[in-house]
């Protein structure tokens, strides 16, 4: 007899687990979502809704944690945190849409959350490998003193990005009909996805297959590929929320958030925006991270990926690259965070 400790972090990862046991189709989907074990903190509620969430999930057999103050009715609104399986959220959401207190807004909340929480988007869309993928910035506001011909230089400056391992490509300027003409040039060139992304305009399609970037306050894309959402402040869940309504489904919806590092943070700073259901890319600019040492870079990064990010865009590929092989390869080592 042996025992292995098995850890199911998506929908998809149960499934395969029971079907490869030989359990019944219809077995497998009412257990899936008994597999997998969701924590989520909520912010906000009133002292009536957070004793009522506790009480509906604990008949559940889930859990929530609230404030003594919040227990003995003495506190404004409190934070909670919720702890449940996915079979359990569904059952809870069911009841909570017909409470009081607010308490039907949060149903709603809840059941995108947990759905979002339990799938994760297909890497496939940005190649097969197992380690993360990294995608570079080509930067079309780059003008070399002496360079006439910009967009022929942005392009070169994609090739060079190319050969320091680099899966896909961002272009990025405040031109639109330049970033989009070097952009299609790619497209047809460079044998890799390329996607287009202009600061606070929307989003730009290039064709129905290539990654899409869209920003808050912008709606959503009209896309059979990926959609990377810049997830940039508090706003983000209820852009997140936007987008699932609009039909993005979870298997291409990366959700995308910028790394904010300086040199008066520490590792336990706070490093992508609060009330993300996961992470899945993350916006890596050389700047945020030039003053830090090797270690402490390692540590950033290894928290990113422990977070579930799989997808970093970066200007500087070789050396992010570097870095997060030497995590893969060895994930105990490489981080103070680990060890």
């Amino acid at each position: 007899m042996e025992l292995s400790l098995l850890h199911m972090s998506t929908v998809q990862q149960a499934h395969d687990l029971l079907n490869g046991l030989g359990c019944y189709s219809v077995g497998a989907d009412l257990m899936a979502a008994k597999a997998l074990f969701l924590v989520m903190r909520v912010n906000g509620l009133l002292p009536q809704a957070a004793n009522i969430l506790k009480q509906e999930m604990l008949a559940k057999g889930g859990e929530v944690a609230v404030p003594s103050g919040a227990l003995r009715m003495e506190a404004g609104r409190v934070d909670c945190i919720v702890m449940g399986t996915l079979a359990q959220y569904a059952q809870v959401v069911d009841i909570l849409k017909q409470q009081p207190f607010e308490l039907s807004d949060l149903a709603k909340r809840l059941q995108l959350f947990a759905g979002l929480a339990a799938a994760r988007p297909a890497r496939s869309w940005f190649g097969l490998g197992a380690g993360p993928v990294v995608g570079s910035l080509v930067d079309c506001d780059l003008r070399p003193p002496g360079v006439h011909d910009h967009a022929a230089n942005a392009v070169a400056l994609a090739w060079n990005l190319l050969e320091q391992r680099s899966d896909f490509l961002v272009v990025i300027g405040s031109d639109i009909s330049m970033v989009k003409d070097v952009a299609q040039q790619l497209v047809g060139t460079a044998a890799c996805p390329v996607a287009v992304w202009v600061p606070n305009s929307p989003s730009i399609s290039l064709v129905p297959a290539m990654p899409v970037i869209v920003q808050q306050g912008y709606g959503p894309p009209s896309t059979d590929g990926p959609v990377l959402a810049m997830c940039t402040d508090e706003g983000s869940a209820d852009f997140i929320e936007q987008l699932v309504l609009a039909g993005v489904p979870a298997e291409r919806l990366f959700l995308t958030a910028t790394l904010q590092y300086g040199p008066s943070d520490n590792v336990s700073a706070h490093l992508i925006p609060v009330g993300l259901p996961r992470l899945d890319a993350v916006l890596v600019r050389q700047q945020a991270v030039a003053t830090l040492s090797m270690s402490t870079r390692a540590s950033v990064l290894t928290r990113l990926v422990d977070r579930g990010a799989s997808v970093f865009i970066t200007d500087a590929p070789r050396h992010l690259r570097e870095l997060l092989d030497a995590i893969c390869e060895d994930p105990w080592n490489s981080s103070p965070i680990r060890t």
